[in-house]
């Protein structure tokens, strides 16, 4: 487990947090979702996954899409230079206003209830297209997808008539459904691809399917990725099948969420302060959840791969688990847990893996913590530029 050393010199320049992220391997991947064995597919890239300017501008220039549910993201997404026809725009209870300035943005609204078809309907132009979102199960709570009727997103299957025969200036010719994030199992993603495909027939205009449901991304550095070429495989039989049913094209919306930008990124820190105690280490550091955020929003959940990247190779192991915590009177500022690391210094730059997706979009006003630094590798030149961050 290392930390490139270009990356690593770049956080040396820093005297406070900074995520650093490497431009190069976001084109690797993203040439990876391009030689998927699909033939009508479009990547849409979530902004709540990453909103930082150069990374979405990476994103648009390589052709593909961005899906967003807010109207500062929806502008995010324009200043980047994503096309409008090559935004999604899906929110629950979207407000007139909000369904108003989409539409005059001509952004493609994917919308989540019957209700909210009705409204938009009566203020669309003419022949306007969207999609639906539609409850055919999820995998959030559970390894597989399973019916889960009280789920709040979407239609249900069996309003998707009263829906076609509703609108009168609207075509609904997409359907969406979200299983749920970090699926490792490109299984389980088919399966509710296969259930979508199921009821999405039966829309009369359907040109596309949107399998939302981000890719997983293992918690350690080096462990099994996502199977991409069994999902490439599964998904585009599922699609095949859907074609030779309706006996035209239909195009795939990919949501590959954490996967696509998890690993382009590093958080670095700086211990402050050692304190020893019977049974662990608190490693102080420069940094707080409030700026690193997932072990904040899922402290059971969330795991980052973590190393001192300015250790000596003849540091021993510490003796004790190592809890890295943060620099506030937060109880739970804790930005790993029981970790296996060197004993720690005051002065060590800690490098967190896989902090370029819900991380840095996270970060939040709760503690009064400054945003951190960002640099941006250049992937030909590696020459650094560092962001405003003022917020």
């Amino acid at each position: 487990m290392t930390v490139p050393s270009h990356v690593i010199a770049h956080a040396l320049c820093e005297e406070g947090p900074v995520y650093v992220y490497d431009l190069a391997v976001l084109r690797q991947r993203l040439a990876r979702l391009d030689a998927l064995p699909i033939r009508r597919k479009q990547v849409h890239f979530a902004t709540m996954a990453n909103d930082n300017p150069q990374v979405l501008s990476e994103i648009a220039a390589a052709g593909h899409g961005a899906f967003v549910n807010s109207a500062r993201h929806l502008s995010l997404a324009l200043s980047a230079g994503f096309s409008p026809d090559r935004i999604i725009f899906a929110s629950s209870n979207m407000t007139p206003d909000e369904m108003r300035h989409c539409h005059s943005c001509g952004v493609h609204l994917v919308l989540d209830s019957l209700a909210q078809v009705e409204a938009f309907d009566a203020m669309a132009s003419p022949d306007t297209a969207i999609g639906v979102r539609v409850n055919v199960g999820s995998a959030i709570d559970a390894p597989d997808i399973a019916d889960e009727p009280s789920y709040r997103f979407g239609l249900l299957p069996e309003e998707l008539t009263c829906a076609v025969e509703r609108v009168r200036r609207l075509r609904i010719c997409g359907a969406h459904s979200y299983f749920g994030t970090d699926i490792m199992s490109p299984a389980t993603l088919a399966e509710g691809l296969r259930r979508l495909v199921n009821v999405a027939v039966s829309l009369p205009d359907l040109s596309y399917v949107d399998s939302g449901g981000g890719f997983g991304v293992p918690e350690e550095v080096g462990a099994p990725e996502f199977d991409l070429d069994t999902y490439g495989r599964l998904v585009a039989a599922e699609l095949s099948g859907l074609e030779s049913r309706l006996g035209r094209p239909v195009k795939l919306v990919i949501e590959p969420g954490r996967w696509l930008v998890a690993p382009i990124g590093w958080f670095f820190v700086r211990v402050v302060d050692v304190k020893r105690r019977p049974d662990r280490i608190f490693a102080g550091t420069a940094a707080s959840v409030a700026q690193f955020p997932r072990p904040l929003v899922y402290p059971e959940k969330a795991r980052h791969a973590c190393e001192i990247v300015t250790c000596e190779r003849s540091r021993a192991l510490a003796d004790r688990p190592i809890w890295l915590s943060g620099n506030s009177t937060y109880s739970r500022d804790f930005l790993a847990r029981s970790v296996t690391l060197p004993e720690p210094e005051v002065g060590d730059l800690i490098a967190f893996h896989h902090a370029g997706a819900y991380c840095r979009s996270m970060v939040t006003r709760f503690l009064g913590k400054e945003m951190p630094v960002e640099i941006a590798l250049n992937a030909t030149a590696r020459q650094p530029q560092l962001l405003s961050v003022a917020e």
